[in-house]
C-alpha cells in the first residue's frame, strides 16, 4: 500500500495543520500574559492573585490551539481526498495514510500541550498565575492525564470534521444541517427537561463527580463514531 505518498501529500504544506494553530496560540498566550502582567500591577495580595489562577482553570484559551484542527480533518477531504484519488491511489490508501496523519498529529499536539502543561505548572503560570495549558479542557492533576486528554479530544476534532466534510460531499450540506439540528434538538429536550423537573443541582454534582475515566471513554467513543462514520462514508463519496 502506498501510505506515504498520501502521508506525504498531507505534510507538503504545514502551514494550515502545524504553523497557524500555534500562530494563533501565540496570539492567545500574549493576552494571557497581558492579563497576568497587569494583575500583578493592580494587586499584590497573595490571596487575590490565588483566586485569579484557580478561577482561569476553565479559562479557554487553550482552544486557539486545538479549535483550527477541526479544519484539517475538513481538509483532508475538501483537498486531499480528490487529490489522492485522481493520482491514482485507491480509497483504502487514502483512508489508512490519513488516518496515520490524524493519529500523528493528535500525539504531537498531545506532547507539545503537556510539555507546556507541565511549564506552567512548574513556574506557577510563568510567574504571573496565569493559566493556559493547566486547564480542564485538557486535563490537569498530572502529566500523563493531560497526554492522555488532548489525544483522545484531538482525536475526536479530526475524525469527526473528517466524517462532516464527507456526509456534505455525498450527500449535500442540508444533511449535515439536519444532523446537526437533530443534535440540537436533543440537547434543548434534554435541558428543558431536567429544568422542568429542577434536577440541575444533581446533573452538575453528577458532572463534577464523574471519574476522569469515564470521560476519557466517552471521548475515546466519539473519536471511534467519527472515525466509523468517515470510513464508511468515504467508500461511496463522490470525487468533486
Amino acid at each position: 500500500m502506498r501510505i506515504r505518498a498520501v502521508v506525504r501529500l498531507h505534510t507538503r504544506n504545514p502551514f494550515g495543520t502545524y504553523l497557524f494553530p500555534f500562530a494563533i496560540g501565540g496570539i492567545a498566550f500574549a493576552v494571557i500574559l497581558i492579563v497576568g502582567l497587569i494583575a500583578a500591577i493592580s494587586t499584590n495580595d497573595a490571596e487575590d492573585l490565588a483566586a485569579m489562577n484557580e478561577g482561569m482553570r476553565w479559562n479557554g484559551a487553550v482552544w486557539a490551539i486545538l479549535g483550527p484542527l477541526i479544519g484539517v480533518g475538513v481538509g483532508a477531504m475538501t483537498q486531499y481526498f480528490p487529490l489522492s484519488l485522481g493520482l491514482g491511489l485507491t480509497r483504502r490508501e487514502f483512508l489508512v495514510g490519513t488516518s496515520v496523519v490524524f493519529l500523528a498529529t493528535a500525539a504531537l499536539y498531545a506532547i507539545v500541550i503537556t510539555l507546556l502543561n507541565w511549564l506552567e505548572v512548574a513556574t506557577n503560570g510563568y510567574g504571573l498565575h496565569v493559566r493556559m495549558f493547566d486547564v480542564v479542557w485538557v486535563g490537569m492533576d498530572s502529566p500523563w492525564r493531560t497526554l492522555v486528554q488532548t489525544f483522545l479530544l484531538l482525536c475526536a476534532f479530526l475524525f469527526l470534521g473528517a466524517a462532516s466534510a464527507t456526509v456534505v460531499k455525498r450527500f449535500g450540506q442540508l444533511v449535515l444541517w439536519l444532523v446537526i439540528g437533530v443534535g440540537v434538538l436533543a440537547v434543548v429536550i434534554g435541558s428543558s427537561a431536567v429544568t422542568l423537573a429542577g434536577s440541575w443541582p444533581e446533573v452538575a454534582a453528577w458532572v463534577v463527580d464523574a471519574q476522569w475515566g469515564l470521560w476519557m471513554s466517552l471521548l475515546a467513543l466519539l473519536a471511534l463514531v467519527g472515525a466509523a462514520a468517515w470510513v464508511l462514508l468515504v467508500r461511496r463519496a463522490p470525487v468533486r
